[in-house]
């Protein structure tokens, strides 16, 4: 592929040479300017590649996919999709590296693609440029004599006018990235994403108030910031972030929900039932007890370590399962069985998969991960 590239562009600057280049121009190029050819999707265009062939054979070879046996047929946007990304989508990369150099596009404007399964109306790459001077042209010479072959679309790719650089916008993001950590609260916490596509700033946070948001806004009038809750609003000072249940025990068995293998100083340890093994910091945790099923709503992301570690927002305690005709409730039953495999727990190996009450043998049969080749461990239930 490189040395057709190769070939095809020395083939180019040739032609270029004897005067014959066969490459798309603006009229005004000449002059150094490049004006708005057409709009598309709101964006200015200021080049356009040419569709000289009707037959696309080399591409067609390319955009073959095969579905696996039982699997269902993709729909005819997801096969256009797929093809633009892989074939149109790495012949613009390739020519915009060997125009602007490695990363170089960063700094002169933007680059995506765009796709109907999406919500685009068509397929397609975009080369956004902030000022556009004689490398837009060098790129029409590089992706020209692709489509004349045969190997991609001309349709699939645009070059337009960007009011900004991803440079630019990654610096916008950095400083409201500043000012937000000025005011995060202990608790609180928020992602940016900058939207190379619209230059928007997105924000998601839940600790944010309307007059918070509306100063940045003022701060950064420049700018378009979009504010997203996360979850429920961090709790005021004073408030607990402790939800009791509504009734203390059922009778029916939950299925919902983690254990809290671990309680103190400021943090918790939750794992098991639904929830993977994630270490809290949570301010209330001496208020837990080991055995408990809870809920927890996490601030922020948990790390990828295992066990995670992340910042507790709320934790709500679940009624404690208490059958009819026995003396202990999962809870407490949870607690004992930690004693028991207390040595295997610290080294954090048992999580408890499954709590069952044997009301015939009046015990506790816990199923846990991984299995340590003893099956269950069993508790009396007294």
């Amino acid at each position: 592929m490189k040395n057709i590239l190769s070939t095809l562009f020395i083939a180019a600057l040739l032609l270029g040479g004897c005067g014959t280049d066969a490459s798309p121009k603006n009229a005004a190029v000449e002059d150094g300017e490049w004006p708005t050819l057409k709009k598309v999707s709101g964006r200015e265009i200021i080049a356009e590649l040419q569709q000289t062939v009707e037959e696309t054979p080399k591409r067609d070879e390319r955009a073959t996919i095969e579905t696996p046996p039982g699997v269902e047929e993709p729909s005819k946007e997801t096969v256009e999709d797929l093809n633009v990304k892989a074939i149109e989508g790495l012949a613009v990369f390739e020519a915009v590296e060997k125009v602007y150099g490695e990363g170089g596009i960063h700094h002169e404007g933007v680059i995506f693609n765009e796709y109907q399964t999406g919500g685009a109306d068509q397929s397609g790459v975009w080369i956004g440029i902030k000022e556009p001077d004689e490398r837009v042209q060098q790129l029409l010479d590089l992706l020209q004599p692709q489509v004349d072959a045969g190997e991609i679309l001309a349709e699939a790719i645009y070059i337009f006018r960007s009011p900004h650089t991803e440079k630019e916008l990654y610096d916008q993001q950095e400083e409201v990235a500043e000012v937000l950590k000025g005011i995060e609260s202990e608790l609180g916490s928020f992602n940016l994403y900058v939207n190379v596509k619209t230059g928007d700033i997105d924000v998601t946070h839940d600790f944010l108030k309307p007059e918070q948001q509306e100063e940045l806004r003022n701060l950064f009038a420049d700018y378009t910031i979009n504010f997203e809750q996360d979850g429920r609003m961090v709790a005021e000072p004073g408030e607990s972030t402790l939800i009791a249940p509504e009734q203390t025990y059922t009778d029916t068995p939950v299925s919902e929900g983690g254990f809290v293998l671990a309680a103190g100083d400021g943090k918790i340890f939750v794992a098991g039932g639904t929830e993977d093994p994630v270490f809290y910091k949570f301010p209330e945790a001496d208020k837990l007890k080991v055995g408990q099923r809870v809920n927890v709503e996490a601030s922020g992301m948990i790390s990828k370590s295992y066990p995670g570690h992340g910042t507790a927002k709320f934790v709500e305690v679940l009624p404690d399962y208490k059958p009819a005709n026995a003396k202990l409730s999962e809870s407490q039953a949870v607690a004992k069985a930690m004693d028991i495999a207390g040595e295997k727990l610290s080294n954090g190996f048992v999580l408890i998969e499954e709590v069952t009450f044997d009301e015939n043998e009046k015990k506790w049969v816990f199923k846990f991960w991984p299995d340590d080749g003893e099956g269950t461990l069993e508790v009396e239930d007294q």
